[in-house]
């Protein structure tokens, strides 16, 4: 399966949310149907769907793509026409690389409501992973055109991450600084900014957003992992040495704390 490149996706539910709804898919909802995960005959009462639709995100969620796709189709059978749920399955499809799938649920999305943003927006994410750049760069420019749409930075993170796939690099900063701008700045746009900058030789600029990103998000260690690398690179391993030990006591089993112990030259 190929990796995704970084994007945020957005999902929508009814009642349930993995990300806040820009209140536009309920417009296209037909009416609402039911599956019952523990009888072999499916569960006609209308109002059901919306427990599949619950289910569904809440196995997105622990990352059960299969069982959460599962959910939703079922969701669609009893209740055709319904732009959310086409959006959650694109998602999974998504999410577990079936990308011509993931492409078919998102149009089916927007021919149902044209100004469903959030499909807009995983389209162009879709399309991204498709290696599509010019294709996902219209949809999130599309995305960006709704004034209303309430998350905006995200969108301007992937449309910077589509620039610099495509080696703009002038277009990636100006969309990932975007991303960053207070409040509730994206928290993956400073690393990708920080990575753009190492990589046009700008290291204490480089330096500076992950600082920045350690003051937004003092909880997230994989800031001081890359500050740390960052450090190492440029030859102040006393600054660098306590940011990788706080990331091998936050979580020493993981991957990064794996990278934190070969940087310092310790044993796991």
């Amino acid at each position: 399966m190929k990796r995704l490149i970084a994007v945020h996706l957005l999902a929508s539910l009814l009642l349930l949310t993995s990300c806040a709804s820009s209140g536009k898919a309920g417009q296209s909802s037909s009416k609402q149907g039911s599956a019952s995960q523990n009888n072999k005959l499916e569960n006609t009462d209308p109002l059901y769907s919306i427990t599949l639709m619950r289910q569904g995100s809440i196995l997105m969620q622990q990352g059960r793509y299969d069982l959460a796709l599962d959910r939703f189709q079922q969701a669609d059978r009893i209740a055709p026409g319904n732009a959310t749920v086409h959006n959650m399955i694109g998602l999974c499809y998504l999410r577990t690389g079936q990308y011509d799938l993931a492409l078919q649920s998102f149009n089916t999305a927007l021919e149902l409501v044209p100004g469903f943003t959030d499909a807009r927006n995983n389209r162009g994410a879709t399309y991204m992973a498709m290696g599509q750049y010019h294709m996902a760069e219209v949809d999130f420019i599309a995305v960006l055109g709704d004034s209303t749409y309430p998350h905006r930075k995200e969108v301007y993170f992937n449309l910077g991450m589509t620039y610099l796939q495509r080696g703009q690099m002038g277009a990636a900063e100006e969309n990932l600084r975007k991303s960053i701008i207070l409040p509730n700045p994206v928290f993956d746009g400073y690393l990708a900014l920080a990575q753009l900058a190492q990589r046009q030789g700008e290291m204490d600029l480089a330096r500076n957003i992950l600082e920045e990103a350690r003051l937004e998000f003092p909880d997230r260690f994989e800031v001081s992992l890359e500050l740390g690398k960052l450090l190492m690179l440029m030859g102040e391993e006393d600054e660098a040495r306590p940011l990788l030990e706080e990331v091998i006591a936050a979580d020493p089993s993981s991957e990064a704390a794996d990278s934190a112990r070969t940087l310092l030259g310790v044993d796991k």
